[in-house]
């Protein structure tokens, strides 16, 4: 599935709303009587959104996405790390006919007073852990939408929904999250391998330590779930008991399963790793089942959205089954 053809139809989605005002207290999304205002429950309580925002700013890369998706460009946008603007996103606000606007650059601290200066009528912070200080402080610039849950982010999909609300454009982003659900299953149809198929997640960052991505409400979870893949049992019951989820030399036979999703952030740490006797020799490097994802797919991994899942859909799967396959 191409996105193209999404945002094309998302171009011509009328969005029923006219300004944005207040916020409240409630976890679920309704309208008033005059179908003039629209609240969505949220983690802080709940952000009512009056007419059509027009000037939105987004604080994470999903809320980026979620906010294209619904065919609104926002007026300032978070900047990714691996490149500043992903290519779904860049494709997106094309495809839109609009230029990429200016970026957000920030680490832990949300630049609340560059936030400001944008004089948004909503901002989007669904992919953000917020403290009630941050979000307070946001709220008072324009109503701010933040995740639902405090225990874990919102899925791709349900972000995606959630943001379409105070939009106007469920009923479009449905049909969006359903073709693109389609094509996934189209896709694990395709690859017959990875039906049941174990796998790894990590982050190789330093010679002495690999990070994994675990638990089954992660964002990289869910997208390899959804394709028919599982953890491999011992390195979650590894994680589940307690244990870093940084792996020393020592413990790296816990990166075995059919398939290694292994990310280096550079070459040199590639060349180092497999120069490790300890790495090299493990059955999913020596056997081809090692699997490196370009620096955007790795970004799709930890960041979903609907936008970055349609993008991954489209070659990912058959990368992923090509290295169970020993072709990696």
């Amino acid at each position: 599935m191409r996105f193209g053809r999404i945002a094309v139809s998302l171009a011509a989605v009328p969005l029923l709303f006219v300004a944005a005002c207040s916020q409240g207290s409630s976890d679920a999304a309704s309208s008033t009587d005059d179908a003039a205002a629209v609240t969505v429950g949220h983690l802080f309580g709940e952000t009512t959104v009056e007419g059509t925002p027009e000037r939105v700013v987004t604080l994470s890369v999903s809320d980026n996405d979620a906010a294209l998706a619904s065919g609104v460009v926002p007026v300032a946008m978070a900047q990714s790390v691996v490149k500043p603007v992903m290519p779904w996103t860049e494709e997106a606000i094309t495809e839109l006919g609009s230029e990429i606007p200016p970026l957000l650059d920030f680490g832990t601290e949300v630049p609340v007073e560059e936030v400001a200066s944008y004089e948004p009528d909503l901002i989007l912070a669904t992919g953000l852990e917020l403290t009630d200080t941050v979000y307070e402080q946001l709220a008072a610039i324009a109503p701010t939408l933040a995740r639902a849950e405090a225990e874990q982010a919102d899925t791709w999909a349900e972000q995606s929904q959630r943001v379409s609300e105070l939009f106007g454009t469920r009923e479009d982003i449905d049909a969006q999250i359903e073709a693109t659900e389609s094509e996934l299953e189209a896709a694990a149809e395709r690859n017959p391998e990875l039906n049941g198929a174990t796998y790894v997640v990590s982050l190789l960052h330093s010679a002495d330590q690999a990070g994994l991505l675990t638990g089954p409400d992660s964002a990289t979870s869910q997208l390899l779930g959804s394709l028919g893949l599982v953890p491999a049992p011992e390195t979650e019951k590894y994680v589940e008991e307690g244990k870093d989820n940084q792996l020393s030399p020592e413990n790296l036979r816990l990166l075995e399963a059919d398939v290694l999703i292994g990310y280096f952030p550079d070459t040199g740490l590639r060349d180092t790793y497999y120069a490790m006797p300890v790495f090299s020799s493990l059955n999913v490097v020596g056997g081809g089942h090692h699997y490196q994802p370009t620096d955007e797919e790795w970004r799709g991994f930890r960041s979903t959205s609907l936008l970055s899942m349609a993008w991954l859909g489209q070659e990912l799967p058959d990368k992923i089954a090509a290295a169970i396959r020993g072709e990696g």
